[in-house]
């Protein structure tokens, strides 16, 4: 490979290339369009931009919430958790085992 490109443009070819290319273009008049009404998207965006922030809305407020249930849950697991402990501490302090406590159930 070499370094040298292959490609290259006639001497003074970008010289007079603007007025070369601008004398080649056919002449036209330019076209205006008329609106008479305004478009479906127009009329209805106020509309869109509601919907957005109440669905940004919505899913906030359904994040908060689902956060708070989790801590919730957390602290019901942690109460559980020091509820058994509880039980555990009691059993080992009465001398029950797990055949004591099947026999207490069933009479």
């Amino acid at each position: 490979m070499k370094k040298q490109n292959p490609f290259k443009t006639p001497e003074g070819y970008f010289d007079n290339f603007a007025a070369d290319f601008m004398a080649r273009l056919p002449e036209s008049e330019p076209v205006t369009v008329e609106r008479t009404q305004p478009l479906k998207v127009v009329m209805l965006r106020p509309w869109l931009y509601a919907a957005c922030l109440l669905s940004i809305c919505f899913g906030g407020y359904l994040f908060w919430h689902n956060s708070e249930a989790e801590s919730q849950g957390a602290k019901a697991a942690e109460t559980i958790a020091q509820h058994d402990q509880y039980v555990d501490d009691y059993l080992d302090c009465a001398m029950l085992d797990n055949g004591d406590i099947y026999a207490c159930i069933s009479e």
